[in-house]
């Protein structure tokens, strides 16, 4: 058992240097200013945010039509509310979109970048055996209970405070837990467009 974690455990280490060699799609060499986004078409304005919202291009598609943006708050709040206001079954399928913390595609190598960099800000590119199996089977409770993955601002976060919240919020009842995984995919995505606008 042991062996199999720690083989596990090496290859979501693997999968996670690999995936930060690459340079990421969205990065770009110089900061966009808001009249440069107001004046994007809709092809140019998903393919550059499209990936803002974990794939997931139809938010930004259907908030390139709230233009113009007052500022990047703005900006962000407008994606956002494409989500917060969808149907509930919309909402759990956008969150079934992200992956699981260290899960199955940290491990496959299949992360989009953003996750890859958010989760190993945290640490869980580097997890113990013993770590890897309660982080396992806590997310397999909570996606058995919620019916989308655990979800958390891993960036503001170590991981022993992602094992504590992970916890604590298996114990709440599931409108309580979806408007809170939907509170938590709000704080990732606006450090998103923030890195994007700044070309970071």
């Amino acid at each position: 058992m042991h062996a199999h974690l720690a083989r596990r455990s090496f290859l979501v280490a693997a999968a996670v240097a690999a995936a930060l060699t690459v340079a990421p799609s969205l990065t770009f060499a110089a900061a966009m200013d808001l009249e440069a986004i107001n004046a994007m078409d809709q092809a140019t304005f998903v393919e550059i945010f499209g990936g803002i919202f974990e794939n997931s291009p139809w938010v930004a598609e259907q908030a390139w039509a709230k233009r113009p943006f007052e500022s990047i708050d703005d900006l962000h709040q407008k994606m956002f509310d494409v989500v917060a206001n969808a149907p509930r079954e919309k909402q759990i399928e956008f969150l079934n979109q992200h992956p699981e913390l260290a899960g199955k595609e940290a491990q496959a190598g299949t992360m989009t970048q953003n996750s890859v960099a958010e989760q190993a800000s945290a640490g869980l590119n580097a997890l113990s055996p013993e770590e890897m199996e309660r982080l396992a089977k806590g997310n397999a409770a909570y996606k058995e209970k919620f019916g989308f993955p655990f979800m958390i601002f891993v960036r503001g976060h170590t991981k022993e405070g992602i094992f504590f919240y992970l916890d604590r919020r298996l114990q709440n009842e599931p409108d309580e837990e979806l408007k809170n995984a939907l509170t938590q995919v709000y704080g990732i995505t606006r450090g998103r467009i923030q890195r994007v606008v700044e070309g970071a």
